[in-house]
């Protein structure tokens, strides 16, 4: 798999505050190293699965950005960049 970050998702909204605080996103942004920058553009996965309850993680991008008031980094999610890792597989993701 390429360098991305787990997260949980709180949907394919636009506009939705999706915070870097779960453990496993701090895990990866720590092992990949990833230094966040305003306006970054990172690429996020999900665990999923198919309708026979087959492993297909969920592939997703986003731009980071910073808020001041709660002092931590969160992802505003590309609506259009969700497809599950069977598609990328297949060349449609």
């Amino acid at each position: 798999m390429d360098e991305r970050i787990f997260l949980s998702a709180a949907g394919h909204y636009p506009n939705v505050k999706n915070y870097l605080t779960q453990i496993g996103t701090r895990k990866d942004l720590e092992r990949t190293r990833l230094v966040l920058k305003e306006g970054l553009r990172v690429k996020f996965y999900s665990d999923d699965a198919a309708d026979d309850g087959t492993p297909d993680d969920l592939f997703f991008e986003g731009t980071v950005h910073f808020d001041a008031d709660k002092k931590s980094w969160y992802a505003l999610l590309d609506p259009d960049s969700f497809h599950h890792r069977s598609e990328a597989l297949r060349g449609k993701g």
